[in-house]
C-alpha cells in the first residue's frame, strides 16, 4: 500500500498509529491518502490513467509499479458517467448554496444558544461534510482526467508544457475571487465585516476544526489589508485576471493553430470543459470547508458548557473527543482520562516526522533530509505556474505564523484556501507536496504567480533569507546566494 501523508489531526489511533478508510487513513495523526487504490480507480476511468494520477499527486511514478487498465467498466461508465458529468456543475453549486445559507444561520451571533442545538448543529455539520465531499470527490477525479487530455492537446499542437496557460484564466475560482474583495477591503470599497460575512469561515490551518477562523480573529486579515493597501494597482487580482485570462486565449488560439478541421473540433470541446469542470474542486473546497466552521462553532459551544459543568478542565480539551462521543446520549464514562490519553497521544505523533511518501507501515524520519548549511542549490519540482522570478525566500511553516512581506517568495509545505490571499503579496510560491490541480497550483495561476509545487524537500533545503529564482514553467528553484543568517 502506496500512502501520501497530506495533513495533520487529532483522530485516536489504534496501537499501529494506523487505521484504514479505504482511500484513506490517519497515520500518526496525519490523514493520508491510498494512492494504490486511486491507481486502480484512475486505471478503469476513461480519459486517464493510474500514472497519469501518480504524476499529478507524487510529482512522479514509482518505478516498477504496476498498471491495471481495465475496460472492463467501460459499459457501466458509458451508460452513468455522462449524465453524472452533466448534473455535477449544478449539483455542486446547489450544495454550495445551501451549506453557505446553513453556515451564515448557524454562525450568526446566539444561533447556538444551548448545548442540545450545538449538538445538533454539530452533527449537521458532519452530514453536510459526507454530502459535499461525494460530488467534491467525483469532480477531483474528473478534473484529473480533464486536465490530463489537455496536456496530451498542448503536446499534439507542438506545445508541450502549454497546458499550465491553458488551465488559468476561468475568472470563477472562489478562493481569488475572495483575494479580490480583501483588496476592495483594502481600498474602503467594502469593509472588513462584509467581507467577513462572505468569507469569514476560512482559518489559518482550516481543515482543522480546533483552528480559530477569520470570524472569530481577523488579526491575519488586518495585517493582509495593510500590505495589499501598499500594492500598486496593477497587483489587484482584478488586473491578475485579466491578465491571466488573455494569457489563457492566446494560449487557446496557439494550440488550435497548430490542428486541422476535425482534431480542431475536439480540441475546443476539451478545452470547453477544462473551463467548465476545473474551477469546480475549488466550489466543493469551499462548502466543505463552510461545514466545518460550522461545527467549529458548535464545538466551542461545546467546550465551554463542559468547563462549566465541571466535565472538562479547559475548552480546548473537547477536541479530542469524537462527533459520536459529543453528539450521543451521554458522555464516555471517565472523560477525563479519556482526553488526557488522547492528548498525550497527539502529542506524541506530532512531534514525529514523517516521509511525504511511502509503501507499507510509514517509519517516522529521525532527521531532516536536508536543512540550514546542507549543499543544496537546486530544488525540482512540477511545473503548474509559468513565470521567472528572482527573489528572498521566506519559509512558512504554519498559516498561523506567516510573516511573509510583499515581493518575497513564498515556501512552505503545502497550502489550503486561507492561503490564497498570501499569493497576492509573494512573487512566486513554491510548495512541498501536492500536483497541478491541488489548491495551490489553481490560484497561483489565476493570480498569475510563478508556482513549483511537489518538491518535496522545498521547506528543508531553502532557508529564508536565501535568495532565489523561481522558473514556474520548468519547475526549477535555484538557490543563487545562499543566507548568511536564518531569517
Amino acid at each position: 500500500m502506496a500512502v501520501l501523508s497530506v495533513a495533520a489531526g487529532k483522530a485516536e489511533l489504534d496501537r499501529h498509529g494506523l487505521i484504514m478508510l479505504g482511500l484513506s487513513a490517519a497515520v500518526f495523526g496525519r490523514f493520508a491518502a491510498n494512492v494504490d487504490c486511486l491507481r486502480r480507480m484512475a486505471d478503469r476511468m476513461p480519459g486517464t490513467s493510474g500514472e497519469a494520477l501518480e504524476a499529478q499527486l507524487l510529482g512522479s511514478v514509482r518505478p516498477g509499479v504496476p498498471s491495471y487498465p481495465s475496460r472492463r467498466r467501460y459499459p457501466v461508465v458509458a451508460a452513468k458517467m455522462p449524465a453524472a458529468v452533466v448534473r455535477l456543475p449544478r449539483r455542486l453549486h446547489r450544495l454550495r448554496a445551501e451549506t453557505d445559507a446553513w453556515w451564515r444561520a448557524v454562525t450568526a451571533p446566539g444561533a447556538i444558544a444551548t448545548a442540545a442545538r450545538a449538538r445538533a448543529v454539530l452533527a449537521e455539520s458532519a452530514a453536510r461534510f459526507e454530502a459535499v465531499m461525494r460530488p467534491h470527490a467525483f469532480s477531483t477525479l474528473l478534473g484529473t482526467g480533464i486536465y490530463d487530455q489537455v496536456a496530451a492537446l498542448a503536446t499534439a499542437s507542438g506545445h508541450p508544457g502549454l497546458e499550465t496557460s491553458l488551465v488559468t484564466g476561468y475568472g470563477d475560482v472562489e478562493e481569488a475571487q475572495a483575494a479580490g474583495e480583501l483588496w476592495r477591503v483594502a481600498r474602503g470599497e467594502l469593509t472588513l465585516a462584509e467581507f467577513l460575512a462572505d468569507h469569514g469561515y476560512h482559518a489559518p490551518t482550516e481543515a482543522e476544526i480546533s483552528s480559530r477562523s477569520w470570524r472569530e480573529d481577523d488579526a491575519p486579515l488586518r495585517r493582509l489589508i495593510e500590505q495589499y493597501a501598499g500594492l500598486p494597482e496593477s497587483a489587484s487580482p482584478v488586473d491578475r485576471a485579466r491578465r491571466q485570462r488573455q494569457e489563457r486565449e492566446d494560449a487557446e488560439a496557439r494550440v488550435l493553430a497548430g490542428m486541422g478541421g476535425p482534431a480542431r473540433a475536439g480540441a475546443r470541446l476539451r478545452l470547453a470543459l477544462a473551463r467548465r469542470y476545473i474551477p469546480l474542486r475549488e466550489v466543493g473546497k469551499a462548502a466543505f470547508l463552510q461545514t466545518i466552521d460550522g461545527g467549529r462553532a458548535a464545538a466551542r459551544y461545546l467546550g465551554a458548557e463542559l468547563v462549566a459543568g465541571g466535565e472538562l478542565t479547559e475548552p480546548g480539551e473537547v477536541y479530542f473527543l469524537t462527533v459520536e462521543e459529543l453528539t450521543g446520549v451521554r458522555l464516555p464514562a471517565g472523560l477525563g482520562e479519556l482526553v488526557a490519553r488522547r492528548r498525550a497521544t497527539f502529542e506524541e505523533y506530532r512531534a514525529l516526522r514523517l516521509p511525504d511518501k511511502w509503501v507499507g507501515e510509514p517509519q517516522p524520519l529521525a532527521e531532516p533530509v536536508a536543512g540550514p548549511g546542507a549543499a543544496v542549490t537546486r530544488v525540482t519540482g512540477m511545473a503548474v505556474s509559468p513565470g521567472v522570478v528572482e527573489g528572498v525566500a521566506r519559509v512558512v511553516h504554519s498559516a498561523e505564523e506567516n510573516d511573509l512581506e510583499p515581493g518575497e517568495i513564498l515556501v512552505c509545505k503545502t497550502t489550503d484556501p486561507s492561503w490564497a490571499s498570501y499569493f497576492v503579496v509573494a512573487s512566486a510560491v513554491v510548495i512541498d507536496i501536492g500536483g497541478p490541480l491541488s489548491h495551490g497550483a489553481i490560484v497561483a495561476r489565476e493570480l498569475g504567480v510563478p508556482c513549483v509545487i511537489n518538491t518535496g524537500n522545498g521547506t528543508r533545503a531553502i532557508r529564508s533569507g536565501d535568495y532565489l529564482r523561481v522558473d514556474g514553467g520548468a519547475g526549477t528553484v535555484e538557490i543563487l546566494l545562499p543566507a548568511l543568517t536564518e531569517a
